[in-house]
């Protein structure tokens, strides 16, 4: 019988497995504002934002075919704003505009992904923190992970997502449902302890794509998906209104629920959100109650999500730093006209995930202005669905609103806007740099100059992509694809069309035609991490281990954030024999994200071939704390407390590989394993 030591040895090529997951980084220390902000009253700030949700399908807001009786009681306790709107039809930048008050050209959040939240920003966790409040969030989607600092004056930020099943592309599945969220969420009002106020948000993602409702809903609200899932949501608002209320008296406690967007529903030829800045996707539900604020009231004039952070502030006893963008709409409670009128909205979406052109608007009580290639004009007050554009006869008031559009968009400068994508935040790209891992890391640039193609003119491509990824229907997978296939055929530009014909094809198993297509992607010049990445992978699984690691270098120089490509680059190097490269790798994990469980066992590794057992034994033992169901450390720990002699240990954790590891996985692994627990035995 070989030695403990050398079995290891020769099981340590296969213990080195492809390692995804992202667990979240912790929050940076606060700094000092920039503007002075009034001592606040200690009240205690409950926000719940609901992805996703159209004012127009809640019950407070006139719809007679739901029930929502947590918002209706809010709304009867407080402010019902119906005229609010969004800056953005997408969850990151919208929020980052409800917690900063300011529009997404000036906070720099512009996009799903590619972009952060910076550290130098002073959201109100952050502003509420440095006053002495304990704060918290619990977070319902991967979209909004504190890697996108988002974390930023959160104390406590828990945004862990569950693990995919049976799925097994992406290591955590992007959103849980809102039991869970708000499940965690009253578990810390409970343990709390310290006797000073809180912010709370709770952030709810259930009624965005897909709408899978829970039993009960689905049933009540057959065919209506989305209402089901309103309901539910609506549901999970009422158990986390109850705690509060057991925990904090209302006239010690502000309240508010708002959206980030709206959903098109099939409106403008668009059945989700992004593409369009219609209101279908702009209009949100907004309702504050609390001490200060009128109950029953329901307020006509507009109001913005960049207004919510002010409006607070105002009701805390204080007053907006001279950073926000937004204004104050309490003095509208007693019937005062407030600066609200004039709303901006921008969409990125088109231009960098379709190649299409960006849109831009300014929204007032009675108009909607659109600059796109063809720009458009609606008259809210007789078209409310922004159907009959009025362009052409209405030269002064185009005129008027193009003005200010460009006043905000560039005070202080002229030409064209360019964006560039922040994949880290500033300070973590001069970590990553110190460590020596990339000489320069810089984003992708867009030159926003509102030409191109313009998305009302590809409403076919949309619908292509609706049914292809229809969830509700049995559609064919062959079918999908198919009809994927026409969409790139007509549109063969849109690097969002070769993802998800790419993600298709691999997922029905048809690997090389998946490989081929994403390299026709890069001879047309299209060009990003997660292409790079999915090359990777596919020539990982197809054994080219050297070509795979030069593409997932290409994919860690054009977006260091990713760190299930950095963990599969990582992984790369260590079963080539490159233990300083992966030991590099694995450490720059660690400093942007010190709970990611598989970078943790990946050091356990790295420690063990440089013959330093306890630090393996310390790294490998955090990853299991990290995440229990990471089944390949229990092996790592099995074999380690093997070698140490430590044999009831070691059975326990060989025990836990077995009971824990899926077959189709670690079948190659099993019979090794349970001739090492039988020889403990």
């Amino acid at each position: 019988m070989y030695s403990a030591k050398t079995r290891f040895r020769q099981l340590f090529p296969i213990v080195i497995v492809l390692l995804g997951g992202c667990h979240s980084g912790h929050p940076t220390a606060a700094q000092s504002s920039p503007n002075e902000i009034p001592r606040l009253r200690p009240l205690n700030v409950v926000v719940v934002t609901v992805d996703t949700l159209r004012p127009d399908h809640l019950h407070c807001y006139g719809y007679p075919n739901i029930e929502t009786p947590a918002l209706d009681g809010l709304a009867r306790r407080g402010v019902l704003f119906e005229n609010a709107v969004a800056q953005t039809p997408l969850t990151p930048p919208s929020h980052a505009s409800i917690f900063t008050g300011q529009n997404p050209n000036v906070h720099k959040v512009r996009n799903t992904g590619g972009f952060v939240l910076q550290s130098s920003s002073h959201p109100l966790a952050r502003i509420l923190q440095e006053q002495g409040w304990d704060t918290a969030a619990f977070i319902g989607s991967a979209v909004l992970k504190r890697l996108f600092g988002f974390n930023n004056g959160f104390s406590v930020y828990d945004d862990e997502m569950p693990r995919p099943g049976k799925r097994n592309e992406f290591r955590e599945d992007p959103e849980r449902r809102a039991s869970v969220v708000v499940d965690h969420a009253i578990d810390w009002l409970h343990k709390r302890s310290s006797g000073r106020p809180y912010f709370l948000w709770v952030h709810i993602y259930d009624p965005h794509i897909p709408y899978r409702p829970p039993a009960e809903f689905a049933l009540k609200y057959k065919g209506r998906p989305y209402d089901g899932e309103i309901a539910y949501a609506d549901q999970q608002i009422a158990r986390l209104f109850d705690a509060v209320g057991e925990k904090s008296p209302a006239e010690q406690t502000v309240t508010a629920v708002l959206s980030d967007h709206g959903e098109s529903l099939g409106e403008h030829g668009e059945h989700t959100h992004g593409i369009f800045i219609y209101d279908s996707t702009l209009r949100i539900p907004f309702i504050m109650a609390g001490p200060g604020i009128p109950a029953g009231l329901r307020l006509k004039q507009q109001a913005r999500t960049i207004d919510f952070l002010p409006t607070l502030l105002e009701v805390m006893g204080g007053r907006a730093p001279a950073y926000v963008q937004g204004v104050s709409l309490a003095p509208a409670f007693s019937g005062k006209t407030v600066a609200s009128d004039i709303s901006y909205a921008e969409t990125l979406y088109p231009k960098m995930n379709m190649n299409w052109s960006e849109l831009r608007a300014i929204r007032t009580n009675r108009w909607k202005y659109i600059r796109a290639p063809r720009p458009e004009l609606y008259d809210l007050t007789s078209d409310p669905g922004e159907t009959n554009n009025v362009i052409q006869q209405h030269g002064p008031e185009v005129r008027k609103f193009e003005a200010q559009l460009k006043n905000i968009i560039s005070p202080d400068r002229k030409g064209t806007e360019k964006v560039e994508t922040a994949m880290l935040d500033e300070r973590v790209m001069d970590q990553l740099k110190s460590l020596g891992y990339l000489s320069s890391a810089g984003g992708r640039s867009y030159e926003l100059s509102g030409t191109g193609i313009d998305p009302k003119d590809a409403v076919g491509i949309l619908q292509l992509i609706d049914e292809a990824e229809s969830g509700e229907t049995n559609l064919p997978e062959a079918k999908r694809i198919e009809l994927l296939r026409q969409a790139l055929a007509k549109d063969p530009q849109n690097p969002s069309l070769y993802y998800q014909l790419g993600g298709r094809l691999e997922k029905n198993g048809r690997y090389d035609e998946a490989l081929q297509l994403y390299r026709t992607a890069l001879s047309k010049g299209i060009e990003s991490g997660r292409l790079h990445s999915r090359i990777a992978d596919l020539l990982l699984r197809g054994g080219q281990k050297e070509p795979a690691i030069i593409e997932y270098e290409k994919a860690a120089q054009i977006n260091p954030a990713d760190l299930d490509s950095q963990n599969n680059l990582a992984t790369a190097y260590l079963e080539k024999g490159r233990l300083a490269d992966a030991e590099r790798v694995f450490k720059w994990i660690l400093t942007n994200d010190g709970d990611y469980p598989a970078a943790q066992n990946g050091m356990g590794l790295v420690s063990i071939q440089k013959q330093d057992r306890n630090a393996a034994r310390g790294y490998f033992e955090r990853a299991a704390q990290l995440d229990p169901d990471l089944v390949e450390v229990y092996m790592n720990l099995g074999l380690l407390y093997e070698m140490a002699g430590d044999r009831p240990r070691a059975r326990s954790s060989f025990e836990t590989f077995l009971a824990k590891a899926p077959p189709a996985q670690y079948g190659s692994i099993i019979p090794r394993v349970r001739q090492e627990l039988a020889a403990l035995k």
